[in-house]
């Protein structure tokens, strides 16, 4: 039986978006982690948009941002970083959650746990929904998503969207 990894979620100030930025430059593509600005790779822009992202969303749920991000740990290392941001044109409480791992964390249990994690979060915030969206040709997201309870609808453009009632 293969045991889990102990997975732990940090706030991201910003010595952790230091962490997290050369976790991403060394471990996944600048696509799976910010925006496509200014070019291909690690420019200045997205590495601006990096930080201003994480500065904002250090406020939390209920800050101007409505939005959180933290620092996903594997054991004592930063593997990646998961978000909540809240949906305030829904019909109940919702937040829209998102993922990117290191390559080297993946497939290994840990964007399962820290989803977990992520939805405990959302819980003791009040949401009663949290929703996510996909390319359809990730089916490592759709696994994942649908393994927390997620109810799976393919769109017209190519995306997935996973919701999870909580």
């Amino acid at each position: 039986m293969k045991s889990s990894p102990e997975v732990t979620l940090h706030d991201v100030d910003d010595a952790m978006a230091d962490q997290l930025l050369e976790l991403a430059k060394r471990d996944a593509s600048p696509d799976e982690v910010a925006p496509p600005l200014g070019g291909p790779g690690w420019n200045l822009e997205r590495t601006a948009w990096f930080f201003g992202y994480h500065h904002a969303a250090a406020a939390g749920l209920d800050g101007p941002a409505g939005e959180k991000s933290w620092a996903v740990f594997s054991g004592s290392e930063p593997a990646g970083s998961i978000r909540l941001k809240r949906d305030a044109g829904a019909d109940v409480p919702t937040a829209e959650t998102g993922i990117w791992l290191g390559r080297s964390f993946r497939s290994r249990g840990i964007g399962g746990a820290a989803l977990d994690l992520v939805l405990a979060e959302a819980r003791r915030a009040g949401l009663r929904r949290v929703t996510a969206r996909t390319l359809a040709a990730n089916g490592n997201a759709q696994r994942l998503l649908a393994s927390a309870g997620a109810a799976l609808t393919h769109d017209d453009d190519g995306t997935v969207l996973a919701v999870v009632e909580l």
